[in-house]
């Protein structure tokens, strides 16, 4: 189990150290016993009393032993059939796919102490530069109206390498990480295309996780909360504020104004979103995008 840890930041730098607790599934399987058939003669009873078959009118002999329980293959094949749907969760439409390149968004950070932290992160090459970051990419799913995206949007994956480092002169500050969200077939969040605008709801990238490390040198270290020279580790989980998206008309590019995704005494951390339209496909969509 990992420790749950307060919001704190250093030169801008989140360290929102939320700990993940590891769950196992405690459901246990009981025991199936199996139906207790006896292999006797069919004629004779539970009793132990020899059965006669019945004669009819017309002199027909019916047997006792020829009455079976009902058949129950159609039902049990009608009940698999019901589950493989509800585990691919496929509809019956096509749905448009559009994954997008990140490049050019920017990653900021503000109102440090001093200013000695500020600095703008942008997605670019080359990607291991001091105040770039990248690379990212963000895969959108819209229902298909008439031939054309256009409806419902589903974000189903967000993926962004964030290696920068922030340098005072005093304190350096070496940033690690690896961001992403999803897949998720019906989305991480949603939002109905009205004209080329998407309002997402939530205001959210859900589940959005990361991972790598902090790593701080210099005499500054100790007031923002790291230790001198140790690398400290990160794995997150939460909600990543965003705002909408502004498509183009074609939906081959979108913006997404400055957002604020956290804030303390010490900094403001905000993205600011460009997406640049690397392919389109249709695919079988998910019943949830097929309404």
């Amino acid at each position: 189990m990992r420790s749950r840890l307060g919001p704190s930041f250093l030169l801008g730098l989140p360290l929102l150290l939320v700990g993940v607790t590891a769950c196992g599934d405690d459901s246990s399987t009981g025991d199936t016993a199996g139906d207790d058939s006896s292999g006797g003669n069919p004629m004779t009873s539970t009793n132990g009393s020899t059965t006669t078959p019945s004669m009819t009118d017309d002199g027909t002999g019916t047997d006792a032993s020829d009455t079976n329980p009902p058949d129950t293959t159609t039902s049990e094949e009608t009940d698999t059939a019901e589950e493989t749907g509800t585990t691919t969760g496929l509809g019956d439409c096509q749905v448009w796919e559009i994954t997008y390149d990140l490049e050019g968004s920017e990653f900021e950070i503000s109102d440090t102490p001093f200013g000695a932290g500020d600095q703008v992160n942008v997605v670019t090459m080359p990607y291991d530069a001091d105040d770039h970051v990248g690379p990212g990419t963000l895969v959108l799913r819209f229902q298909d109206v008439d031939g054309d995206p256009g409806g419902m949007a589903a974000m189903v994956s967000y993926d962004m390498s964030i290696h920068f480092v922030v340098d005072s002169g005093v304190t350096v500050v070496q940033t690690d990480l690896e961001t992403d969200a999803g897949p998720d077939e019906c989305g991480v969040t949603t939002g109905m295309l009205a004209d080329t605008t998407v309002a997402w709801m939530p205001s959210a990238i859900v589940g959005h996780h990361s991972m790598g490390q902090i790593l701080c040198t210099g005499m500054l270290c100790g007031a923002g909360g790291l230790p001198n020279g140790m690398p400290v580790p990160m794995d997150e989980t939460s909600d990543q504020p965003i705002s909408d998206f502004v498509f183009s008309d074609d939906l081959s590019s979108f913006n997404m104004e400055q957002t604020v995704i956290a804030m303390d005494a010490n900094s403001t951390t905000a993205w600011t979103y460009t997406g640049t339209e690397v392919s389109r496909e249709q695919v079988l969509g998910p019943a949830c995008l097929c309404q």
